[in-house]
Parts: structure tokens; C-alpha cells; sequence
């Protein structure tokens, strides 16, 4: 891999980090190198699920600190009853035009910091999702229940101060058994408190009206997105949320034509690609979030990712943004160590002639040597950027030392997110308050021929309008997936 050449100014980078830098085009989106931040929801969003003023800085911080794409947190996509399951977490929305507006704003200001963003679309968390305040009964692929795996716990989980804070926060008082102590105790108390989301609920099993309509939803966010001034979107199907529970066997029992093959668990996911593809054109960039495996009894592993990875290739995706497990398999999702996807990483680039990216490496060597050996054309990472915005532009100076390195504890940002608060960082107090800093909050001006205008007029006749809906013609077709 060749570096992109000099720098701003002087530079005193490795050389051997070099890799990271250079430039990369995903249909025609030129991205200025290798580092993405990733999808992460950190209880941001404005009421009414608006995007917020310490929204946009939170994202401008990133990019001012030369973060090269943005991929935005979760934005629901539909107002069906069955995908609002998730409201105690409040995910932005991109499901009709009102949303737009402060939409284009977030993108302007990120794209005044020098970084690109793409727009992630959620179509419900499925059976991961709860009854909390008000929402309708979750779904899945089938009425099967999600059990955490304790043995697949994340670091800070099992924190017994933490675990109690959750359970109060839920309204219980009564006495609360150690878990290290008596952990049958103790899971059989959380299995009763919704709230902790430790243990899920019985779903019901998601309808083939309910699946249509989503599809036609997924269709309509990603329209908006665009509309707003996006530079790419993806399609969220990881993590044990509503799309992943058709992918796996272990989830998905059903007997119609979304279960049972491989081509019928995918068969979903295919639909919203060609829905997203229908609405954008050919000439946007389209992802998926997948996982590289969910390391559980009747999962799947990084063989069988590699296998969905051809079929979205084949689908006409441009991108993969990879992530591994779901809330049964914690340690998977949230990696305790560094660098552990990067082997299944490097089995489903080999697959596939479109970018994958690596999730949770934050070493800048093992960056270097991600990208070096062709185990993913890009890097995201989560958590470390919430410790340190400015970690690229740091290893561009050759500052490396002075990056403030994540510790993977998740107490600033997953354990309070999780008891519905804003996310922290005890590494770096400056995280989750970027809305009172004058460099984030404030954009620069740019030049008039810098800038990008996305109105519906300028779109004319190239792009159906913001109101657009699918023909019955137009529907068969995005649903006939063979």
C-alpha cells in the first residue's frame, strides 16, 4: 500500500503509519484515509428525537481531530409499532421530511471539519428491544427470547455497584443477591426487571406486512438521508437486532420464505439493499453492518459472514462495516482486548472485492498492519474515539504518546448509556460536553464555492421528489429476491 504522499505543514510522522493516510473511494466518495468512527448511540439526541446542538459538535470534535468518515449512530426509519421497541434509548429519526432540516445541519457542520458521514438506517431492535415506557410488544425473525451469556460479559458489567444502580433505577428495593456469590440468585431477579435489558422478553414473531413495509421505510430513510446532504448510508443488520435475528439459525425458526436456507435468512436483508439502492441511485455509496460471527451455539462464524458478504457484494453494496456479536455475546460486540475481529476481519475482506472495515483496533501499529496486509481497507473505532477525537490527526504528528488511550471499562460511556444518561469518558472530561466548546460548537465559514446546496429544486428531474412512494410495481420488485 502506497502513502498518499506530504502533509500539511511538517510532520514528523512514522513512517511505518503511513498506510493510515491514504485516500480511499467508495463510489465515488473520496475519503481523505483509512479511519472510521463508529455507529455508537450516546443518548445525544434531542427530544422528540431531533438532531442535537451537542450532537453536532460531539461529530465535529471527531472531525476536527482528522477522523477521514463519520458513520452516524442508529436513525430509526420507520414509525411502525413493532420497530419502536427502543425508546427508552433515543435514537435520532429519519422518517419523514421535518427531520431533514436539522439533519443537513449536522452534515454541514461535520463537512466544515474536513470529514465525510454516512447516515446509519435502523429498522427496530427486534428482540432486543422491551416494553419500557409504552412501546409495543418487540419482534424477531421468531418468538424466541435473547439470554446474556455471563461468560460473554463486558468489562464493568459485572461491577456489582453498577449492576445495583441498574436494578434501583428500575423501581425495585428489595434485597438483591450477590452475583459472584449466587449468580442463579441473581439472574433469576434481573429475568424479572425489564428495564436492567439483561434478559429479553418473549417476541412475537414479525409479520410478512410488517417486513414490506419496512423494507419500503428503509427505502424512504435512506431518500431522506440523501436529501440532507449524506455522503453514503448503511443498512444496520448486526448485533442481534432485528435484521441479524434472520440471519442466524439460532434465532430464526420460521417456515416461510425468510427461514430455513441460507438464501431465505438473507432474503430481508437483500430486500432493504435493493430498497436503499432503488431510492439513492446507483451513484451513492450503500453499506452494511453486519457481524463477523456470534461465536454461540447455532450462530454463525466468520465462513458464514464471508458468505453474506458476497451476497451483499453481489447485491450491489459498496461497503462493510463490520462489527461481531449481539447483547447474548457482549464481549464480542464491545471487544475486551485489542484487535479481536481483525482475523475475522481479514476472512471476509479475502471474500469480497469492496472495503471492509475492521472494528476496535486502536493500536496506530496494529493499524498500520491491518491495512498493510490486506486484512480490511479501513479501521473503525468506537470507544476510542469517544476518549480521544484528535487520535488521527495525534499519530499524523507523530504524537502517539500523547493520545489518551481508551481502556475498554465502558463506565463513562456504555454504563451510563445503558441507565439512559448521556455518555461520558473518565479518561477525558470533555467528552459529552463538546456542545460548551467554542472549537466544536462553532463552524468555520466556508468559501460559497466550497460549499454543497442539497434542495429539493436542485434535485429537479434527476431524483424523485422528498414525498415519493413506491408503485405495487416497483414494490414486487425491490421484495422478488431470489
Amino acid at each position: 500500500m502506497k502513502s498518499n504522499g506530504s502533509t500539511e505543514g511538517k510532520s514528523s510522522m512514522n513512517p511505518k503509519h503511513a498506510p493510515i493516510f491514504e485516500p480511499i473511494t467508495i463510489n465515488g466518495c473520496e475519503i481523505k484515509n483509512r479511519i472510521v468512527m463508529s455507529p455508537m448511540n450516546c443518548n445525544y439526541t434531542a427530544p422528540d428525537h431531533y438532531i442535537s446542538k451537542q450532537q453536532m459538535a460531539y461529530y465535529a470534535a471527531r472531525a476536527k481531530g482528522g477522523t477521514g468518515l463519520i458513520i452516524t449512530e442508529a436513525q430509526a426509519v420507520s414509525t411502525l409499532p413493532c420497530a419502536d421497541t427502543y425508546r427508552k434509548y433515543n435514537n435520532p429519526y429519519l422518517t419523514d421530511y421535518r427531520y431533514v432540516p436539522l439533519q443537513s445541519e449536522l452534515v454541514e457542520h461535520v463537512h466544515s471539519f474536513g470529514a465525510k458521514i454516512f447516515a446509519q438506517l435502523f429498522t427496530g431492535p427486534g428482540r432486543q428491544g422491551s416494553h419500557d415506557i409504552g412501546a409495543a410488544e418487540p419482534v424477531s425473525s421468531s418468538a424466541i427470547p435473547w439470554r446474556w451469556q455471563f461468560h460473554k460479559a463486558i468489562n464493568g458489567s459485572m461491577d456489582m455497584k453498577v449492576l445495583k444502580g441498574g436494578i434501583r433505577m428500575s423501581g425495585y428495593h428489595g434485597a438483591i443477591p450477590d452475583i459472584e456469590k449466587d449468580p442463579e440468585a441473581f439472574i433469576a431477579l434481573v429475568d424479572k426487571i425489564p428495564m436492567m435489558h439483561m434478559m429479553g422478553r418473549p417476541p412475537r414473531e414479525i409479520t410478512r406486512e410488517e417486513i414490506k413495509q419496512l423494507v419500503i421505510d428503509e427505502g424512504k430513510g435512506a431518500r431522506l438521508a440523501r436529501l440532507a446532504g449524506y455522503d453514503g448510508v448503511e443498512i444496520h443488520a448486526c448485533h442481534g437486532y432485528l435484521v441479524h435475528s434472520f440471519l442466524v439459525e439460532r434465532s430464526n425458526y420460521r417456515k416461510d420464505e425468510y427461514g430455513g436456507s441460507f438464501e431465505n435468512r438473507i432474503r430481508f436483508l437483500l430486500e432493504l439493499i435493493r430498497s436503499v439502492r432503488r431510492a439513492v441511485g446507483p451513484d451513492y455509496p450503500v453499506g452494511v453492518r453486519f457481524s463477523a460471527s456470534d461465536d454461540l451455539p447455532d450462530g454463525y462464524d466468520p465462513n458464514v459472514a464471508a458468505m453474506i458478504a458476497k451476497r451483499v457484494e453481489e447485491e450491489g453494496a459498496d461497503f462493510i462495516d463490520l462489527s461481531d456479536g449481539s447483547y447474548e455475546a457482549m464481549s464480542d460486540f464491545l471487544p475486551n482486548t485489542e484487535g479481536q475481529v481483525i482475523d475475522k476481519s481479514a476472512v471476509i475482506q479475502a471474500a469480497v472485492k469492496i472495503p471492509v472495515m475492521c472494528p476496535s483496533v486502536h493500536n496506530p501499529d496494529n493499524v498500520a498492519d491491518v491495512l498493510q496486509k490486506g486484512k480490511a481497507q479501513m479501521v473503525l473505532q468506537g470507544r476510542q474515539q469517544i476518549a480521544d477525537p484528535d487520535w488521527v490527526n495525534k499519530v499524523k504528528e507523530g504524537k502517539e504518546k500523547e493520545i489518551i488511550k481508551c481502556t475498554r471499562c465502558n463506565l463513562g460511556c456504555l454504563i451510563r448509556f445503558v441507565a439512559m444518561l448521556p455518555s461520558r469518558c473518565i479518561k477525558n472530561p470533555r467528552t459529552g460536553l463538546e456542545e460548551y466548546i467554542e472549537e466544536y460548537a462553532r463552524r468555520p465559514i466556508l468559501p460559497l464555492k466550497n460549499r454543497v446546496w442539497q434542495t429539493v429544486a436542485d434535485w429537479g428531474r434527476k431524483e424523485p421528489s422528498a414525498t415519493w412512494e413506491y408503485t405495487n410495481e416497483e414494490i414486487e420488485q425491490v421484495m422478488n429476491v431470489e
